[in-house]
């Protein structure tokens, strides 16, 4: 696959999974040396992050789309694109301009990390998809999910499962630095969650798990709050429960994993993550994952072999598992030894970069 014929846009101005992911796709290929244009917004993270091989795009104005098109028509000419490569989805609609609009046999290929949840198969939706060449998902519930609400021929969805990259030792946070900045102990169990702070991402029912738990717990809550009132919210309940002085609201950080092995257990509560990024990072970095048993999560934890599952939206169930977790030693050894040999066949990082060229290569 020759990379330079790619132009890989995310028009995001967020700062999320979905975004980590692309500035990963774009610095892999830069490391072996390998370029792959970028479309993004002007000020963006993403734009931030990528400093080559790039045109900034505009993210303001009712005529935006319009001066976009123009832009990235004529880069796409000049640069001989052959590829668009797609991982926002409100992007979808502009790279099939481009591909209709611009000379030569462009392909597009979209890689689906959110899931659907309600049918597209109006005739807008038809026109858009007809003109995806290659329909990538992270997981066998997102690809099932694919197959029933989208107009896209099953032939041209094909399922990609992250690749993840381990960060050097010397990149791994010091617990005890990590701690006395925080005004942590060191001697009370203590429970990460890294996430946007947001009502369905479930924060709030590890503060009710950890209110029903006997002894002592600390709660670091690691990740942009994308609503303030929530946020508040959890302040209050904290308050409530005499936990105040255990909770810790700690902004986005460039590397979660290396954050990870600070703590005791890593729980993702969210109501339905698609994929679970988060416990795959931590079986990785091998500690104790507890995720709610809904979306891609149980794809990747096998309750009881290589973390727990708890029933979604249910606070006992996550406080029974967080007790379970933190009192049975051996059980709590095994799922962390199964959860790194998991995880390190599943989402070696290379491996995936290799299976998106011949995927692409393919079509």
């Amino acid at each position: 696959m020759n990379t330079e014929k790619i132009l890989a846009i995310c028009l995001s101005p967020d700062q999320g999974g979905l975004e980590l992911y692309f500035i990963k796709l774009i610095k892999y290929y830069k490391m072996l040396g390998r370029k792959i244009h970028v479309g993004c917004t002007r000020k963006s993270y993403i734009t931030q992050s990528v400093t080559d091989n790039k045109i900034e795009c505009h993210n303001e104005g009712v005529f935006r789309l319009i001066k976009n098109f123009i832009l990235l028509r004529k880069y796409i000419l000049i640069k001989n694109i052959e590829f668009l490569h797609v991982s926002w989805a409100k992007d979808i609609f502009l790279a099939v301009l481009l591909k209709i609009f611009t000379s030569g046999n462009i392909k597009i290929i979209f890689y689906r990390q959110m899931k659907l949840s309600r049918s597209k198969k109006d005739f807008y939706h038809k026109f858009i998809y007809k003109n995806i060449d290659l329909f990538l998902v992270i997981t066998d519930n997102l690809k099932a999910e694919a197959k029933k609400y989208l107009p896209v021929p099953s032939n041209k969805i094909k399922k990609l499962t992250y690749g993840i990259e381990i960060p050097p030792f010397s990149k791994v946070v010091d617990k005890k630095t990590f701690f006395s900045k925080n005004s942590l102990d060191e001697n009370i169990p203590t429970v990460g969650i890294f996430s946007r702070i947001e009502e369905q991402k479930g924060q709030h029912l590890v503060l009710d798990a950890i209110n029903q738990y006997i002894d002592n717990i600390q709660l670091c809550i690691i990740g942009h709050a994308m609503d303030n009132e929530y946020k508040n919210r959890l302040l209050k309940d904290a308050a409530d429960y005499n936990l105040t002085n255990n909770l810790r609201f700690i902004d986005f950080v460039e590397s979660p994993m290396s954050y990870m092995p600070c703590f005791d257990i890593i729980i993702l509560p969210t109501y339905e993550e698609t994929f679970g990024l988060i416990v795959a990072e931590a079986m990785l970095m091998k500690v104790a994952v507890i995720g709610s048993n809904a979306g891609g999560v149980p794809e990747i934890i096998s309750n009881r072999e290589n973390g727990l599952l708890f029933e979604t939206k249910n606070a006992n169930d996550l406080s029974e598992q967080i007790n379970i977790l933190l009192n049975d030693s051996d059980l709590r050894n095994k799922l962390i030894l199964n959860g790194y040999d998991y995880a390190n066949k599943q989402y070696a990082y290379e491996a995936h970069f290799d299976k998106l060229e011949k995927m692409i290569d393919s079509i």
